[in-house]
């Protein structure tokens, strides 16, 4: 039951981290068992289901991305796989409308939010990606969350993925 209702949204957080849909799945195959494997230590007093399963999918992407084997496969990949597989992705994106959330944000800190939520990485490796200081970053993730919330307070009727989008970035951020 669990698969069936949330691996669409975990492989999601996966593959935004990842960006290989075949490196998306072994992730998602992964949190799957961390999840059944520490179910007793979830604590639905802290987070929702969902937010703890999202957090494993996310910290387990993270983890697979910053293998010496993941950055060796991405430099190694032949022409011919990247170019002639013919392979497309379409991410789901009914429901989600990403742009109305952050409609008006600093493109500052929509970058910000962007490497280190989706793209996963660390505030230490977005503060050099970016070339600004460490304290920056932090501080743009922090006034960008507030905004988030905010904006979320006011427009009750917002998609529900940009609602669980604002909660792992709410929930992450703690």
């Amino acid at each position: 039951m669990l698969y069936d209702n949330y691996s669409p949204a975990l492989n999601g957080i996966a593959l935004r981290v990842v960006g290989s849909p075949s490196l998306a799945a072994d992730v998602l195959q992964q949190t799957f068992l961390k999840i059944w494997n520490n179910f007793d230590q979830y604590d639905e007093n802290k987070a929702s289901l969902f937010t703890w399963m999202a957090r494993i999918a996310r910290n387990s992407a993270i983890d697979a991305r910053r293998l010496k084997s993941f950055e060796h496969n991405q430099k190694t990949d032949s022409f011919d796989t990247t170019v002639h597989t013919g392979e497309t992705t379409h991410i789901a994106t009914a429901g989600i409308d990403v742009d109305t959330l952050l409609e008006g944000m600093d493109i500052e800190h929509r970058k910000v939010l962007d490497l280190v939520y989706l793209q996963g990485y660390s505030h230490s490796q977005a503060s050099e990606h970016l070339q600004i200081p460490l304290g920056t970053v932090k501080t743009r993730i922090r006034s960008s969350i507030s905004t988030l919330r905010e904006k979320v307070k006011q427009d009750k009727k917002l998609f529900f993925g940009l609602f669980l989008l604002l909660l792992m970035l709410v929930v992450l951020a703690l």
